[in-house]
């Protein structure tokens, strides 16, 4: 499952409004009819962030490792500069980047 946070763009502190805001465009940028797929993937990642109950449930209790798109997307939404280097791909698959990194 890809992170609900990258499909919907949103960062991690987002607000429930931020969280609706985010969802609505997006179905509204990819409509059932043009890509059910993605349109489901929009679906699920909304139900799983909604509220702060379920924000939190996610945080706790899911377990799955982040995928390499999820780690691509991350990198990409960081801003640096160039080829990231192999220590950043290392922090990302441990979940725990350095404190002090942008």
């Amino acid at each position: 499952m890809q992170d609900p946070y990258l499909t919907l763009g949103v960062s991690q502190d987002a607000s429930d409004d931020e969280i609706r805001q985010a969802y609505l465009g997006a179905i509204h940028r990819c409509p059932p009819e043009q890509d059910p797929e993605r349109f489901q993937a929009i679906r699920g990642a909304y139900e799983t962030l909604r509220t702060e109950k379920s924000r939190l449930e996610y945080a706790l209790f899911d377990t799955e490792l982040p995928t390499p798109n999820d780690l691509i997307a991350r990198l990409a939404k960081g801003g640096r500069p160039g080829r990231p280097g192999i220590e950043l791909f290392r922090e990302l698959l441990r979940g725990t980047p350095q404190k002090g990194r942008k």
